[in-house]
């Protein structure tokens, strides 16, 4: 069975687009069921980028949990290669404190998990971006409507 784990982007698009005042559904029906079930997951390190943004997180800080001894390992081993030189350096220089996105590679780096993120690889540096990164370590990496498609989300007006 595949887990999926959230970006702090992938959030935000889910909020702003997708406001559960308007489509509860989304979230009673799929995202906080997922949630509760561990089929769908984010780390810490993305619950403290969403809190200065997110009002709408803040009652949900037990979906987000730190890393395991294993995934610190990979962790490690991300921020210590020389071939993620360029993401390690953007992602430390640009985030002001918290800086998620290594986390969330790590989970997937020992597991099925699929990260799930928002923002498109940059055409002029994609080596700063989560999906070079899940790329070159053979992990599936999807936008948040791909995974809607995925649970089969449908509307009806």
């Amino acid at each position: 069975m595949s887990k999926y784990i959230f970006d702090s982007c992938s959030l935000i698009e889910l909020c702003e687009r997708y406001p559960y005042e308007i489509f509860p559904d989304i979230y009673d029906g799929i995202i906080f069921k997922m949630f509760e079930t561990g089929e769908l997951f984010s780390v810490t390190e993305v619950y403290e980028e969403l809190r200065d943004s997110q009002e709408f997180w803040q009652d949900y800080k037990d979906y987000f949990r730190d890393l395991t001894i294993e995934e610190s390992k990979n962790l490690d081993e991300i921020l210590s290669s020389e071939e993620f030189e360029v993401f390690r350096n953007w992602g430390m220089k640009e985030n002001d404190g918290h800086w998620a996105d290594p986390y969330l590679v790590a989970c997937a780096m020992g597991d099925s998990e699929i990260v799930v993120v928002s923002e498109e690889s940059s055409l002029k540096n994609p080596q700063r971006k989560i999906p070079y990164v899940c790329n070159k370590k053979g992990i599936r990496c999807i936008k948040l409507l791909e995974f809607f498609k995925e649970m089969n989300l449908q509307m009806f007006f």
